[in-house]
């Protein structure tokens, strides 16, 4: 322990005498992006396709998605704004007065989305927005335990001392734990071994996980082509899924028309959480962003990520729909369940287990992403700055003791309440928050603080015309000659950032998509009451 302790502090002094803070690839950067956005929100997505009709959930999900990536645009330009605004508290008026400000974004600081609240709000802004997000992610880290844990009962062949593998997931059906002693056991047991991968996990640093998020990113674009080429063999062969409601002699010429052109109300009011929850990224844009060592990307890197989880989603729910239709399961890898069965070939067990495992496997990666977003909240909230401004060993050991417990947390309550199924539909809900409104208001707030900051020097560099800004003190510090040509003039010109398009941050489209936000959640909400 002692070693230990003093290998800790040696390297983080050695990290703050030479002030390199770890960092990474835009290419590692992609899949924790990925592993963050693709948790067990992508498994309602099948039902969906298959209850809205293609078309319907293909649009929905099409423009969540670009929602998705605008309001996460705004969050980095709310950030790179933050940066400019925190220049200035240290700087001499003048030098101010001359500048235009530097928005960027920074390896040696990050403001998380709690301390934006605070800079450009109201510091009850940052309270409620820790609130909205606690709540958000351990639901989620719950559910990813339950999924664990419900999966791993289900297949593994437990059947010794206390423990009886669950014949189905139906004992897990409107009860908080399993009626049957043996399930339950067998239930917690792999409730721990789950508990035994990512808690470790959750310990280490984003640098210190690129290597398993790297592989298991991997693995899962491998597992989710299989998925789809194994849907797309099989419905060029006609052929009927097993355990499908339809005689075989319905199965050959099988007319997926229907299947495209359908919509049905409930449903589509439905996919719209699913889909929400599907494509969020907005709380651990910050966490993720920060150690990416390629800033001036970061808006296209998002774009690309958002294209490969709509392209992903479009294809899965797709396929897994058409082949499975109306037998299609509300958790889609269930769908290969009767695979694993006797009487089917190794090859095609092995790939059936792995296939019903995968939700388990997925969240091993997405868990300890959402510990680090989760640690990097309270620790400003508790310490009063964020984690990127830590400066002595003993921080080390509380952010370490932050993730130990925000990790066990959510484990030791799916000891105790397995079934979670509202996570996917009413942590949907939640998710409207972090979806449209942070982002909105911090959007609006941040463009008025700057045009209150750093509107005058704006002004007057614009009014100068082509003449060099000088000042009249002589004991001012020698600063860099401005010319106005090399800087626009206008209202937006004082706000706009590296990360901005110029139409998609105007105002108007900030109250435009908020309002689109509004319906949406309403509409949801409606969904939620009317199928609960």
């Amino acid at each position: 322990m002692l070693a230990l302790r003093s290998y800790c502090c040696t390297k983080e002094t050695r990290s703050n005498a030479t002030n390199a803070p770890h960092t990474i690839s835009i290419f590692i950067g992609f899949f924790f992006f990925i592993n963050y956005i693709v948790g067990v929100g992508f498994l309602g997505i099948p039902s969906v396709f298959k209850g809205a009709g293609f078309l319907t959930a293909l649009l929905t999900l099409l423009a969540i998605s670009l929602l998705a990536w605008i309001t996460i645009m705004w969050l980095l330009e709310v950030m790179s704004r933050a940066q400019a605004i925190e220049d200035i508290k240290n700087k001499p008026a003048v030098e101010v007065l001359v500048h235009y400000p530097n928005f960027r974004l920074e390896v040696t600081r990050k403001f998380e989305q709690a301390e934006l609240c605070e800079i450009f709000v109201h510091k009850g802004l940052k309270y409620f927005y820790t609130l909205i997000i606690s709540i958000c992610l351990l639901s989620a880290l719950w559910a990813y335990c339950t999924v664990a844990g419900q999966a791993w009962s289900t297949i593994l062949p437990l059947h010794f001392g206390p423990f009886n593998a669950c014949i189905n997931a139906t004992l897990f059906d409107n009860t908080f734990v399993p009626k049957d002693s043996g399930c339950l056991a067998s239930y917690r047991f792999c409730v721990f071994l789950f508990a035994m991968i990512v808690i470790p996990l959750s310990l280490l640093d984003l640098k210190e996980q690129s290597i398993v998020q790297t592989a298991l990113g991997v693995a899962r674009f491998t597992l989710i082509g299989s998925i789809v080429l194994y849907c797309v063999v099989k419905m060029i062969q006609d052929a009927c899924a097993p355990g499908s409601s339809s005689d075989e002699s319905n199965c050959t010429g099988k007319n997926y028309t229907d299947s495209i052109t359908k919509f049905d109300t409930s449903t589509f009011l439905a996919a719209i959480p699913v889909f929400l929850y599907a494509q969020t990224l907005h709380p651990g844009v910050v966490a993720l962003s920060h150690p990416i060592r390629q800033k001036k990307q970061l808006l296209w890197l998002v774009l690309i990520v958002m294209l490969t989880t709509t392209f992903l989603y479009t294809i899965l729910g797709t396929m897994i729909s058409l082949w499975f239709g109306a037998d299609t399961n509300g958790m889609a890898t269930l769908n290969w369940f009767p695979f694993t069965k006797p009487g089917h070939s190794v090859q095609l067990r092995m790939l059936s287990y792995l296939i019903v495992l995968f939700p388990s496997l997925d969240v091993c990666t997405t868990y300890p992403l959402l510990v680090y977003t989760l640690v990097n909240n309270f620790f400003l909230i508790f310490m009063g700055r964020d984690t990127s401004q830590t400066t002595h060993a003993y921080e080390w050991w509380i952010r370490l003791g932050m993730k130990a417990v925000i990790a066990v947390l959510p484990i030791m309550c799916a000891m105790f309440v397995a079934n979670l199924l509202f996570v996917l539909t009413y942590g949907g809900l939640v998710t409207f928050f972090n979806f449209f409104f942070f982002p909105a208001v911090l959007q609006l707030a941040s463009q008025w603080k700057c045009m209150k900051v750093f509107g005058n020097q704006q002004a007057m560099l614009c009014n100068q015309g082509n003449k060099d800004v000088m000042t009249d003190d002589e004991n001012a510090p020698l600063v860099a000659k401005t010319s106005v040509n090399q800087h626009p003039c206008g209202i937006q010109a004082v706000y706009t950032t590296p990360y901005s398009i110029p139409v998609l941050s105007h105002p108007i489209t900030v109250v435009l998509v908020s309002v689109i936000g509004l319906v949406l959640f309403t509409l949801a909400f409606v969904g939620a009451v009317k199928n609960p």
